[in-house]
């Protein structure tokens, strides 16, 4: 599409092929997919279910005089008392209905003879889930797996631990259901087996999940074959996990709404934005826009962008996927929209191979590209299976020169149809009707069928390179009951656009391809074709297929924020945001062309939107007398506290203690003791095992004057002393005279 505003998706890339000549990358091979599940927070505690044993609490005591000593509080709070043996703690089952476990944990802390105080945590083992093709899913977990029928050859295998870490994640947070995620792109096949309970639950007046806003309509499903770009997204964020078929997405359990802005060609600024107003107003947190196009700035859509900012709606979308040839552009340079509005809301995702390397069709962007998500051989659903061919068996010639129809592959692999059979060596012949066709048979179940093929070469004036279809086995596409597709003279080049062949839905089709040619013909190249392909929607498919593209990074990202705002639904687009782009794992192939250098992970931003230090205070201390500091800290593993000052003078940093005691969420108590008077800010930083860290501060104002000692004389108690000391000075002179 060539209008200023229109929005595009694309897939493909470029490869070389044996002929010197650039052919796009085969995209969307049949596989099959998967899915995964999370636990809800508790709004009773501070930890989740799942994650802790309810009511129950260790504690360990100084002494089992101090254990005694504590046998009324015991009775008063709990429903049983346990030695777990060997381990110096005590089981402590709370009365259902009297504390939370964290205010539990407060009272035991605050007691004297108590040395430490847990949750009884629970550990699950870290098995993938069942989904069987799971393990073909690089972006979930990296092994160094080859992912098969890849359509990205660079750094397949990849390097093992070069994911987003869903497995840990999965430990805290799987279930998103409660987080709406809408995906503004093209229709959504809702009754993909890996997608039908994971969709958007719309109500009465959406009961299709959501809204086209193409046909405008409600019903957001598939118009063609070949559109299938909004189901293999949305299979990314929410295909269901733990379900024993096809593959998983980020959120094992989903709630995707459909909002169908793009047929298989594009959309505009209308359909677009039109998609990110319902999806705001009818309680989408999260909005998936796998889509995008240059030109000028668009002012309507950076409205849109800024209405769900507005409503506290984060916005992530894709980078862009390069030049016509696959070439990734600096979109710092050349605009790339929605990627370039600078909403605070907008994620903008470059896309990863399985090396954690910069995508060779990835737009990037140092001031516009965030982060790098995976975003090559992303195995998700489709709508429906795709049909292809190798060309090597199964198809019928009837030639009218000996020099007619061939087959073969590029030194890539590439299986390729030419006519002539040594094409690129000879031309086709005068006065010949060449023809070629194969079956193909469409399960009943299959609704819409689409045609794409790459073709390149050249026709003499004149001659013609033609495609058909004709319903029935072997039959030739044309004679009188075929249709025809494409009818090409002089240069060829690939169809603009997939061609329905709905009637080929449920049957068997014969499809094929013909030359013509007069007898005073000169002959030309002559036609190559690839990629043949035959994409279709089905009902209750559970198809899976690989595709490239930032395009696919962006659902990463979208899924990732799904379980942080699930994690904690206190949290605002702009904490989602600021943990995803904060805790990444640093990736020198995006040092200097993102914002943040950091491919996204989604253990790490679990971790760090849950880490924190609050409730510090500034305190008044005096010289030499001990100070103790509370504050709360919390956070989803094993933590640890350090604490610094600024002014070692007046509080040394050997004169900050107990800290060695803050290794679990809740309370946490220091000990400060001021050597002189001042001020100093103290800092205070608790980390994670994951790498992640949160810093508080408070001022700490020590008075010159009142009490102290330690390292320093008041100087008021100076003043005084000068003071005494010259009156009895000035009465002994007195006296002397």
């Amino acid at each position: 599409m060539t209008s200023r505003h229109a929005l595009y998706t694309k897939c493909a890339l470029g490869l070389l092929c044996a002929l010197t000549i650039n052919l796009p990358a085969q995209a969307d091979l049949p596989v099959s997919t998967t899915n995964i599940v999370l636990p809800a927070p508790s709004a009773a505690s501070s930890f989740k279910p799942d994650t802790v044993v309810p009511n129950e609490v260790l504690v360990k005591f100084g002494s089992t005089l101090s254990a005694q000593n504590m046998t009324p509080t015991l009775n008063s709070m709990a429903s049983s008392v346990k030695q777990i043996n060997r381990t110096g703690l005590t089981l402590v089952k709370l009365t259902p209905g009297t504390d939370t476990i964290s205010s539990a944990m407060a009272t035991f802390r605050a007691m004297p003879g108590v040395v430490s105080v847990q949750p009884n945590f629970i550990y699950h083992s870290t098995a993938l889930p069942n989904d069987p093709e799971i393990g073909q899913q690089w972006a979930l977990k990296n092994t160094g797996q080859t992912v098969s029928a890849a359509t990205y050859a660079t750094n397949n295998p990849g390097t093992p631990g070069d994911d987003i870490d869903a497995e840990s994640a999965w430990q805290y947070q799987s279930d998103c259901s409660l987080v709406t995620v809408a995906v503004v792109d093209t229709g959504i096949n809702y009754t993909q087996q890996d997608l039908v309970n994971s969709m958007w639950n719309g109500g009465t007046q959406y009961p299709n999940h959501g809204y086209d806003f193409v046909n405008n309509d409600d019903d957001p499903y598939p118009t063609t074959g070949d559109e299938r770009h909004g189901t293999h997204v949305a299979g990314i964020i929410g295909a269901e996990g733990n379900n024993g078929i096809e593959g998983s997405g980020v959120c094992q359990k989903a709630s995707i709404m459909a909002v169908r802005s793009l047929d298989a060609t594009g959309g505009t600024t209308a359909t677009v934005t039109q998609g990110i107003y319902f999806a705001v107003d009818h309680g989408a947190k999260i909005i998936n826009l796998s889509l995008g196009g240059t030109g000028s700035l668009d002012q309507a859509f950076s409205d849109a962008i800024t209405y769900a900012q507005s409503k506290g709606v984060l916005v992530v979308v894709a980078a862009g996927n390069g030049d016509s040839n696959g070439k990734g552009l600096d979109v710092d340079q050349t605009a790339f929209y929605p990627c370039s509005f600078p909403q605070d809301n907008l994620i903008c995702v470059a896309a990863l191979d399985q090396s954690f390397q910069l995508a060779s069709f990835s737009n990037y962007g140092a001031t516009s590209v965030d982060v790098g998500a995976p975003g090559t051989n992303i195995l998700s659903t489709f709508a429906g299976p795709t049909l292809t061919t190798d060309f090597s068996s199964g198809w019928t010639a009837s030639l009218g020169a000996s020099t007619g129809w061939g087959y073969g592959k590029t030194t890539s692999g590439i299986p390729i149809l030419v006519n002539p059979v040594d094409y690129g060596k000879s031309n086709y012949a005068p006065s010949t009707d060449d023809r070629i066709w194969s079956d193909f048979t469409f399960a009943p179940g299959t609704q819409f069928v689409a045609l794409n093929y790459y073709l390149q070469g050249r026709m003499a004036s004149g001659d013609y390179l033609n495609s058909g279809v004709a319903v029935g086995s072997n039959t030739d596409p044309f004679a009188g009951s075929g249709t025809q597709l494409q009818h090409a003279t002089d240069t060829l080049s690939s169809p603009a656009a997939a061609y329905p062949i709905d009637q080929c839905s449920g049957k068997t089709c014969s499809i094929g391809f013909q030359l013509t040619s007069t007898p005073s013909s000169p002959g030309d190249t002559g036609p190559l074709i690839a990629f043949f392909e035959l994409n279709t929607v089905a009902a209750n498919t559970r198809e899976m297929g690989i595709e490239n593209g930032t395009s696919m990074a962006a659902p990463v990202v979208s899924g990732i924020a799904a379980l942080l705002m699930a994690s904690d639904p206190a949290a605002s687009d702009i904490d989602v945001a600021r943990a995803i782009k904060n805790s990444g794992i640093p990736v020198p192939s995006l040092t200097g062309v993102t914002t943040t250098g950091k491919a996204v992970n989604a253990m790490r931003a679990l971790a760090n939107l849950h880490l924190s230090v609050a409730g510090l205070a500034d305190q008044t201390g005096a010289a030499g007398q001990p100070l103790s500091v509370t504050f709360s800290i919390s956070g989803l593993n094993a933590l640890s506290v350090s604490a610094s000052s600024s002014n070692t003078s007046v509080l040394p940093n050997s004169a900050i203690t107990g800290q060695n005691s803050c290794t679990q969420t809740g309370r946490c108590t220091l000990q400060l003791l001021p050597a002189m008077g001042g001020a100093s800010t103290v800092y205070v930083t608790v980390g994670d095992n994951y790498g992640q860290q949160a810093t508080g501060s408070f001022l700490l104002t020590v008075p010159s004057s009142g009490g102290g000692g330690g390292g320093s004389m008041n100087w008021a108690f100076l003043l005084v002393l000068a003071v005494i000391l010259a009156a009895v000075q000035w009465r002994r002179r007195v006296l002397e005279s």
